[in-house]
């Protein structure tokens, strides 16, 4: 079945609006002490008919994030974990993903969706994006919460 470029555009637009995902993922509470967190988040879709791309934002929100000031010591050394002000990670309207469409679009074009959304939106890429996401401590320094994402999973 051939879907025609406009025909495609106007589907994305639909079934692809605020699709939901969330995610768990653990941050370092105090030595040797992480601690759970979730996520919640959308993406949607857009076409760009002149570039020929499906264009993916996200937004995502999380659970707040604090902890206290401690330290932990040791025969052999001294950790230092700084107080964490109560925050969340938030992204808006974040282009997390593009994707080139060929046309005719004679293909499964909703697989085709699902497939680059879960290349964009998944436990190692959004590893990544928490690692560049700075936590300030109470002196407004940013503050290494260690995150690790551990699970991402899809509302289809």
């Amino acid at each position: 079945m051939m879907v025609e470029e406009f025909e495609f555009y106007r589907k994305v637009r639909a079934f692809y609006c605020n699709v939901s995902f969330s995610l768990s993922f653990t941050y370092r509470f105090s030595h040797r002490h992480n601690k759970s967190a979730t996520a919640k988040g959308t993406f949607s879709c857009g076409v760009n008919a002149h570039t020929q791309t499906v264009e993916y934002l996200m937004q995502l929100n999380s659970d707040p994030i604090e902890r206290p000031y401690s330290e932990s010591s040791s025969f052999l050394f001294s950790s230092i974990y700084e107080a964490i002000p109560a925050q969340v990670i938030e992204f808006i309207n974040y282009p997390i993903h593009k994707l080139r469409y060929r046309v005719p679009i004679d293909y499964d074009w909703q697989q085709f969706i699902v497939d680059g959304a879960e290349s964009a939106i998944n436990v190692s890429t959004m590893n990544g994006l928490f690692k560049k996401w700075k936590l300030l401590g109470s002196n407004n320094q940013p503050v290494d919460a260690h995150f690790k994402v551990k699970k991402v999973e899809f509302n289809w």
